[in-house]
């Protein structure tokens, strides 16, 4: 335990034996400082307790199906109950009461709770659950995270356009029974089952809408903690939802998030009290060392490159950027040496097969020095087989969202490339929105694009399966049957085998010069005195608000 003014820091790492991941996991305890008002910072005057934070950029969607970024999973985690939910690392059973699961591994049978009730009074029934799923992998929903229902049976060849949706693996036998097959074995499903893309979804009320549907906080009802109340730029609202099932254990009566671009300023609503939960960037941490407190968030950050471009698409040239990437001056330069230095691409922190991934398959792929001598030696063989003569010849575009952080992060790893290869990179900043648009297969708006990733459940599997040559998500269009053929042989192993499969596909992918890995990141923030119950998570969304209280 750690201690910075009444702040407590709890870290712990949980094995979650019931499906074979585990979650590092966050929990801030606060103490309120003596003589404290009992209505706190962020309260209101009517004396409800509401709970106040700020992100970077709005909320752009509600819909579980389509919410693909940390900020608005965060908010579906809130607003929707799925089967199950991650709660301090621990999945536990939320709509669903029990599990029968075959001995070959392949079907599941959930029984769900009779109590479950959407926002209008409806029942949330296993109907919801199987329209939720077959909608998620439906190509013509163009949801950006389809490629998650690969795990069901034919969910690979329904979003490929192969088999029709009704053939997916999934089936509400009646209102409170959901059956459902696999396409192989796999030890995490469970773990799955709290992401937002497998919640429940009201058929009636997609056919009512349309491609309005979950874009504003009338064309949405909810089965979660809570449910939206005001979905505007810059704003967003949520209220406690009175008609879920265990809302005698939810202590706020709503949570309010502003979109605050500039750090600075969120910190001074922070301080002024309009913020409860402020993230602080690490030009300030120093500024706010007796009150900071810190989690690792579990996100890689990396510049993606777009095979697409066929200068990208020489193999010796990614491999150049790389070597030309100085990642220990990186961090110093764009993060004070706060942030960890990457090498490799999955994260060392998710679970492996008996220990964490990274201690089972130890990696240090790419220098954190720039070796230049191998960064102009790849140079000089992608030139030749380019037929280019001069590396000034080459213009490379690059996209990063448009706040001041990210922007620097760019401006580094351009003039590094700049300096060292002696390339052009122009940087295209675009608001949040924008970007996370641009992350869809065949896009030629970007030859380089700062990105990053923060898994879904604790397995390698989810940073890994984004770059399968069929996934819906692969945005930076890399195919390669090698690497392919391992993550296929880790889809129908177990164990050693499995993982040492999944393995051999990450080192194949850097191998290739795929991505140019960058760093890991930990968050640094403060929370107002007298908050309890907050929770930071490793895994699928930032914080986890359900259980907050205020003194």
């Amino acid at each position: 335990m750690r201690r910075k003014g009444a702040l407590a820091l709890i870290l712990t790492l949980a094995m979650l034996s019931t499906v074979g991941c585990s979650t590092p996991t966050t929990t801030v305890e606060t103490t309120a400082a003596a003589g404290a008002e009992t209505q706190q910072s962020g309260g209101s005057a009517s004396g409800k307790k509401i709970f106040r934070y700020s992100n970077t950029a709005d909320i752009t969607i509600i819909d579980p199906d389509k919410c693909d970024s940390v900020p608005d999973a965060t908010v579906c985690y809130h607003i929707f109950d799925g089967l199950y939910r991650n709660v301090d690392g621990d999945i536990r059973p939320a709509e669903a009461l029990s599990c029968d699961i075959s001995e070959d591994g392949l079907k599941y049978t959930f029984h769900l709770r009779e109590d479950g009730k959407w926002s209008d009074g409806q029942t949330v029934t296993a109907h919801d659950y199987e329209y939720g799923w077959k909608r998620l992998c439906d190509p013509a929903s163009a949801s950006a995270t389809s490629y998650i229902g690969a795990v069901l049976k034919n969910g690979a060849a329904i979003t490929a356009g192969e088999v029709p949706p009704e053939e997916l693996g999934v089936k509400a036998t009646d209102d409170f029974t959901l059956e459902v097959e696999l396409e192989t074995p796999a030890d995490y499903f469970l773990g799955m089952l709290s992401m937002c893309s497998f919640m429940p979804v009201r058929q009636d009320l997609v056919e009512k809408y349309g491609e309005k549907f979950g874009t504003s906080a009338d064309t949405q009802v909810y089965n979660g903690p809570f449910m939206v109340t005001e979905f505007t730029n810059g704003r967003f609202a949520m209220e406690k939802n009175e008609n879920y099932y265990d809302a005698d254990a939810i202590h706020l009566d709503g949570i309010e998030i502003k979109t605050v671009a500039d750090n600075n300023t969120a910190v001074s609503l922070f301080e002024s009290g309009e913020l409860d939960l402020v993230e602080v960037s690490t030009d300030l941490v120093e500024q706010y060392s007796d009150k900071v407190q810190s989690y690792y968030s579990g996100a890689n950050d990396f510049a993606g490159p777009n095979f697409r471009n066929p200068i990208i698409a020489n193999k010796n040239f990614r491999l150049a950027m790389n070597y030309a990437i100085d990642r220990e001056e990186y961090n110093l330069l764009a993060h004070s040496g706060l942030y960890q230095a990457n090498q490799r691409y999955v994260l060392p922190q998710v679970h492996g097969v008996q220990k964490t991934y990274g201690e089972e398959y130890p990696l240090e792929f790419f220098p954190l020095k720039a070796d230049l001598d191998r960064a102009k030696d790849y140079l000089s063989k992608a030139l030749q087989e380019l037929s280019i003569s001069d590396p000034s010849e080459i213009k490379l575009r690059m996209v990063v969202t448009d706040s001041d952080m990210a922007t620097k992060e760019a401006q580094i790893v351009a003039n590094m490339l700049q300096k060292n290869l002696g390339i052009q990179v122009d940087i295209n900043m675009v608001p949040y929105a924008t970007k996370n648009a641009m992350l869809v297969p065949n896009n030629d708006e970007y030859d380089i694009i700062m990105s990053g990733w923060a898994p879904d459940y604790s397995d390698p599997y989810s940073y890994l399966e984004l770059w399968y040559s069929t996934s819906s998500y692969n945005y930076l269009n890399y195919h390669s049957d090698t690497y392919d053929g391992f993550m296929d042989a880790s889809r129908t192993t177990k164990g050693a085998e499995r993982m040492e499969n999944l393995f051999k596909a990450e080192q194949t992918l850097l191998e290739d010069g795929a991505l140019i890995p960058l760093q890991l990141r930990e968050v640094r923030y403060m929370v107002q005195e007298g908050v309890t119950g907050l929770s930071a998570y490793f895994v699928g969304l930032n914080y986890n608000y359900m259980y907050v209280d205020k003194q």
